[in-house]
């Protein structure tokens, strides 16, 4: 038996999965397809959150108010959960796959670099968003003090 491996366009990853693989008549694996799907998609948004919350952080530093902060941690956070989740699907996914077709005999079945990159990522980004709204909220507490003591 011979592996051959094949490149998929854009457009081919958003494909239905069959409960069969290879064979399109045996109905749409929803399970399957969907995981696929949002195992394609969560990286992106993921990406996209700390992108839109490194800019938050940016206006916070110019404009000097905590309250971007705290939002800067809330879309660490959510970037976080992104990519648990995206962690969660990669290995539901390929243990649904692996149940209907088994590896072949010369084919070691190991997570990669890119994988174990993903579950130090996450843990990252929930302590960097603690961090954020921990600063966020102690700031306030300092400033509110300056400000009393600004005014006795």
């Amino acid at each position: 038996m011979t592996t051959n491996c094949i490149s998929f366009s854009l457009s081919d990853q958003f494909m239905e999965k069959y409960v069969e693989p290879g064979n399109h008549n045996s109905g749409t694996d929803l399970n399957r397809t969907y995981l696929w799907r949002l195992q394609f998609l969560l990286p992106f948004v993921s990406l996209g959150l700390m992108c839109f919350g490194a800019l938050i952080g940016l206006c916070a530093c110019a404009c000097r108010s905590l309250y971007p902060a705290i939002a800067t941690g809330v879309l660490h956070f959510l970037a976080g959960l992104c990519t648990l989740g995206l962690v969660g699907c990669y290995v539901a996914g390929i243990e649904l796959l692996h149940k209907k077709l088994p590896l072949p005999g010369d084919v070691r079945g190991e997570f990669g670099w890119s994988f174990c990159l993903a579950c130090v990522s996450a843990p990252l980004q929930f302590m960097a968003a603690a961090l954020f709204i921990w600063a966020a909220r102690t700031n306030r507490k300092e400033f509110t003090l300056l400000k009393a003591y600004r005014v006795a």
